[in-house]
C-alpha cells in the first residue's frame, strides 16, 4: 500500500523587525518617562529636564533609576518601563547623531575639505578609513531590512536611485513635449464634461485641468498637466468599465473623449479641425495596455 506523504504546510516566515525608528514622539515618551518618575518617587523630581532636552532627560533617568521605589499595589513595573524608554530614546538620539554626523561629512567633502582631515574625527587612521567609515554611514540611512551596513549597499542605493532621477528626467522631457496637444484636450475635455460620466477620481483629475490650464509657466508643471490629462482619461474608461457602461452620455462628449484616449494611447493623435470626425470613445483594443482593477495602466 502506498503511503500518501502529504507536505506540510511552509510557515510563513515573519516579518522582519525594522531596522531604524525613523521619526517618533519624543515628547510623548519624555512625558511617560516623568510619570514613571514621579510614580516612583524621584528624589530629584524638580529637576527633570524639559521635553526638547533629550540627551539631559536620558542622564536624569539613568543618575535616578536606583532611587525610584516600586509602589505597592501598582501594576506597572516602574524601572523596568522607564528602562524600555530609556533605550528607545537612546536609539533615537543615536539614528539622530548617525545622520548629523553624515551630513557634516557630505557638507565639509562639498566645502573641499579632503577625506584625510575628516580621520581624527571618525576615529580611523586613514582617508581611506574615513571614506569607509562615511559610506557605511550612509548604508546605514538607506538599508532596508535584511541589507548589511557595508559601503556595497549604500553605492546600490545609490545608483538606484540616480537611475529612478535619470527615468523621472526622462518621463519629464516626454510629458512637456506633449504639452500642446494635451492642453487642447484638456480645453475639450472641460467643454464637454457635462457629457461625460464621472468618479471621485475623474473629477478630481477634471478639476486639476479646470485649475491650471492657464498657469503651466515651467516645465514641471507642464509635464504634470500632460500627466493629469492621461490620468482623467484611465479614470473614464476604468469607471465606465467596472459600471459596464458607456463613458459618455453625448456626441461630443464621446468625440471629445475618443481624441483624448488616443491622445493618452499613443505618441501624438492627429486633432482634426472638426471633431465631429474623430473615433469613438472607447479605445481600441489594440491600443488598450494591461489594467489593474479595471484602470488602464500608464
Amino acid at each position: 500500500m502506498v503511503r500518501k506523504i502529504e507536505k506540510a504546510a511552509e510557515k510563513p516566515r515573519p516579518k522582519r523587525p525594522p531596522i531604524r525608528l525613523g521619526e517618533i514622539k519624543t515628547g510623548r515618551i519624555v512625558n511617560r518617562l516623568r510619570e514613571l518618575h514621579e510614580l516612583g518617587d524621584d528624589p530629584e523630581l524638580e529637576r527633570f529636564p524639559a521635553s526638547e532636552e533629550l540627551f539631559l532627560v536620558l542622564e536624569h533617568a539613568q543618575t535616578w533609576v536606583s532611587k525610584l521605589k516600586q509602589p505597592k499595589d501598582c501594576p506597572v513595573n516602574v524601572v523596568g518601563e522607564t528602562a524600555v524608554l530609556r533605550a528607545t530614546l537612546w536609539q533615537y538620539l543615536r539614528e539622530q547623531a548617525d545622520a548629523g554626523q553624515l551630513k557634516a561629512i557630505e557638507d565639509g567633502r562639498a566645502a573641499g575639505v579632503p577625506w584625510d582631515h575628516f580621520a581624527e574625527a571618525l576615529c580611523v587612521t586613514s582617508k581611506q578609513g574615513a571614506y569607509q567609515k562615511a559610506r557605511r554611514l550612509k548604508a546605514e540611512q538607506v538599508r532596508e531590512p535584511g541589507e548589511r551596513r557595508t559601503p556595497e549597499v549604500a553605492r546600490q542605493h545609490e545608483d538606484r536611485a540616480a537611475a529612478e532621477q535619470r527615468a523621472e528626467q526622462a518621463l519629464m522631457l516626454v510629458q512637456e513635449r506633449r504639452f500642446p496637444v494635451a492642453r487642447q484636450i484638456g480645453q475639450l475635455l472641460l467643454e464637454h464634461r457635462d457629457g461625460m460620466v464621472l468618479d471621485t477620481w475623474a473629477t478630481y483629475w477634471l478639476g486639476e485641468i479646470a485649475e491650471t490650464l492657464d498657469d503651466r509657466d515651467d516645465p514641471a508643471k507642464r509635464a504634470r498637466f500632460t500627466g493629469w490629462v492621461e490620468s482623467l482619461v484611465r479614470a473614464i474608461h476604468g469607471h465606465a468599465s467596472e459600471r459596464k457602461q458607456p463613458p459618455t452620455t453625448t456626441e461630443e462628449a464621446r468625440r471629445a473623449l475618443a481624441l483624448a484616449t488616443e491622445f493618452t494611447y499613443q505618441e501624438r493623435p492627429k486633432i482634426p479641425e472638426q471633431v465631429s470626425h474623430s473615433r469613438t470613445g472607447n479605445p481600441p483594443r489594440h491600443e488598450r495596455r494591461r489594467t489593474r482593477g479595471g484602470h488602464p495602466a500608464g
